[in-house]
């Protein structure tokens, strides 16, 4: 079992990874609140979008996804943490991550968020990361707090999910408020 404190290693997602994005991306309990947006079904196929879209954000500098991995090897992808949708100043971009239900409860993700975000600040040139969050998710709200992340507010039936409106909270973290 993986501590919350153990070393987590971040590598850019690769080909191989494509079956454990589709294992991922079949399981409801991680896309529930993942804001999966595609016209797939198949989550082979949404993998391979998923995919795509990772490398494209990269690739035109507009955000940065990394696996996720276990130990300093970084052979099994466990999850993925990633900036995307940058502002229009480009000084802020929203976060988003995800992991497998078998690694949940261990503390991980809090590890993944205080490993991986200072790097992510720096090679983006970031000066704030916002995150929504479904109120349902209560989970991920209490992530983010227990990782510095401040409650902005609620953004009221502001997104359509499956045909109906959902309300967001909105969490933010300055570059000023990372820890050491």
């Amino acid at each position: 079992m993986q501590t919350a404190t153990a070393p987590l290693a971040f590598r850019d997602f690769r080909e191989p990874d494509l079956p454990v994005l589709a294992q991922a991306m079949g399981d409801a309990r991680v896309t529930q609140f993942y804001g999966l947006e595609t016209r797939h079904t198949d989550a082979h196929a949404i993998a391979r979008e998923q995919l795509d879209w990772y490398r494209q954000l990269g690739a035109d500098g507009e955000g940065w996804w990394q696996a996720i991995c276990m130990g300093a090897s970084g052979a099994q992808a466990i999850g993925g943490i990633g900036l995307y949708d940058r502002d229009d100043d480009g000084d802020s971009a929203e976060l988003g991550y995800w992991l497998h239900p078998g690694h949940w409860g261990q503390g991980i993700m809090k590890n993944a968020l205080r490993q991986w975000l200072p790097g992510a600040f720096r090679r983006l040139a970031l000066h704030s990361v916002v995150a929504y969050v479904e109120p349902d998710n209560t989970a991920s709200s209490r992530l983010l707090r227990q990782a510095g992340f401040t409650l902005e507010g609620l953004l009221r039936d502001c997104t359509r999910r499956e045909g109906r409106y959902v309300s967001l909270q909105r969490y933010s973290l300055l570059v000023s408020e990372l820890g050491d």
